[in-house]
């Protein structure tokens, strides 16, 4: 059997939910009971189906628009601001989003193609890069660079807006190679990175001369005075590609379409994406038998297809391999499924219907997720979040002595009442449990809990222990029975008091175990 092969094993819950992490950061019990319900294949249709495009955001305090410098824009904010507003506008997307793997795609995307807002400084270029991300998220890799080569925001993040004949700025014609396409290799002599060179950087930064941002209206316009018209030689990496210099308004766009087609006639391209790919998915262990079985086929896939990114993440995520016992919950989850994924899966609380109360109750997941190690719009580096490029570390560096005291206190708070929904806690331990099979019996709601938050199962002396220990404090794991039907049967405030001490100390202690950081 095939490691591409199509999963023919078991489809249990224990499958639907960690398809649903992987590619949409969680979902409701609701959700994962439906997915069981369809089976694979109409799952896999409805993560990626086409979305609507969502509304931009909008000014919260006016409702009125400002990525486009309408009348919601107020120039004496500053662009920290906007830029506040484009993230937490995007949190609630991530949260808030049906089963679809988009936003998920979108994520892995800016961090692909990193970009600082800070450095940027215009939140109309960082907004507007964002959307073209989520709009092409599940098209073409290749016309993807092109239409980022050309942002406004990359342009001025890594100096394109400065690269002019006699005087090039090699920022943007490095990291087009080192982290968007080809990927850096071993070194092979000096200036020899096995896959490109020196060389190859200095010529590409020709070939992209001219380019500039029109700071008035957003739009790119090519300076033909600015540009480098001469033969650009590439090294024998190119097997010697010379691309030819060319004159007149069409020639940047000429010469940025050779280019592209030079770098991705490599092999080395399309297996530097599925890489990516692979760890942001997958699994950040990256082997001689992974490079066999998944990442070379599926690279070969990716050529012949085009580098269209549908079908070869449709193929990875139905496949054998990623269904293999080995990999459920071989990742330690990021800020973003820790977070959304702890929301997305909560059913017990409602968006405030004030704009200005939703853009601060989504604002305050950015600030947390910001302190977890993943600041939205804002990586670390042109490099993105070193969990999914650092080695040996990889997904391990989510997890500190700083981050994991962090994760703690938040999913502690969401247990605690939070005046944006309505002065009840987000998580409301005893309404949440009834949406499983048998809330009264102690032993089969750890089992729920267990298959909902974690992608691990429980040991049978963890069970116990949760259910003795934990739940009832030291009692016998039958006495909740009667606990809970006394609540059931007469919903008074104390009893209701009573059931809700006995589960938030189950749900507390829940995540809080090492599994649950795994997915």
């Amino acid at each position: 059997m095939a490691a591409l092969d199509t999963y023919s094993g078991p489809w249990t819950h224990r499958q639907a939910a960690h398809l649903l992490r992987r590619a949409c950061f969680g979902a409701t019990p609701q959700q994962i009971a439906d997915a069981v319900s369809q089976g694979l294949e109409a799952t896999i249709t409805q993560l990626f189906a086409d979305q609507p495009l969502p509304e931009p955001p909008v000014e919260p305090q006016t409702g009125l628009s400002w990525v486009d410098g309408g009348e919601g824009y107020d120039p004496t904010r500053g662009q920290n601001y906007y830029n506040a507003v484009t993230r937490s506008w995007w949190t609630r997307l991530m949260i808030e989003q049906p089963v679809s793997i988009r936003e998920k795609l979108t994520l892995f995307w800016s961090n692909h193609y990193a970009t600082e807002a800070e450095i940027v400084n215009n939140a109309f270029f960082s907004f507007n890069m964002l959307s073209h991300l989520r709009e092409n998220c599940l098209g073409n890799f290749k016309a993807l660079t092109r239409r980022v080569t050309l942002e406004p925001a990359m342009l001025r993040y890594l100096n394109g807006n400065t690269n002019t004949v006699g005087n090039p700025n090699e920022n943007y014609a490095r990291e087009l190679q080192e982290l968007f396409t080809i990927g850096k290799g071993p070194v092979a002599g000096e200036g020899d990175y096995t896959y490109y060179t020196e060389e190859d950087v200095r010529a590409a930064a020709r070939v992209l001369t001219g380019w500039r941002e029109n700071r008035r209206d957003g739009t790119v316009v090519f300076l033909q005075n600015q540009h480098d018209s001469s033969n650009k030689q590439f090294s024998p990496r190119y097997g010697n590609t010379v691309i030819q210099g060319r004159f007149g308004a069409t020639a940047g766009d000429q010469e940025l379409d050779d280019l592209l087609t030079m770098i991705y006639a490599q092999e080395r391209t399309s297996e530097y994406l599925i890489e990516k790919f692979y760890r942001w998915f997958v699994d950040s262990v990256i082997d001689d038998q992974v490079r066999t079985d998944v990442i070379k086929p599926l690279a070969d896939r990716f050529r012949a297809d085009g580098f269209e990114v549908r079908g070869v993440l449709e193929t990875l995520l139905s496949s054998e391999w990623f269904f293999a016992d080995n990999i459920i919950g071989a990742q330690l989850g990021s800020p973003a499924d820790f977070l959304v994924g702890l929301m997305r899966s909560t059913t017990t609380w409602t968006t405030p219907t004030d704009p200005q109360l939703a853009h601060r109750f989504f604002l305050n997941f950015v600030a947390y997720m910001a302190g977890l190690q993943m600041s939205l719009l804002e990586p670390p580096s042109v490099a993105g979040w070193e969990a999914y490029y650092q080695q040996p570390g990889f997904d391990r560096v989510w997890i500190t002595s700083a981050t994991l005291p962090l994760r703690n206190g938040l999913s502690d708070a969401l247990l605690l009442a939070n005046r944006a929904n309505g002065n009840r806690a987000i998580l409301d331990s005893p309404a949440y449990v009834t949406e499983f099979s048998a809330p009264g019996d102690a032993l089969q709601l750890i089992d729920d809990l267990n298959a909902q938050f974690f992608a691990v199962p429980f040991t049978e002396s963890q069970r116990m222990r949760l259910a003795e220990e934990v739940l009832m404090d030291g009692g016998r794991y039958y006495e909740w029975t009667s606990i809970w039907d006394a609540y059931t049967a007469n919903p008074t405030q104390a009893n209701r008091l009573i059931v809700k001490t006995y589960l938030d100390r189950l749900f507390r202690y829940l995540f809080r175990l090492a599994e649950f950081q795994l997915v």
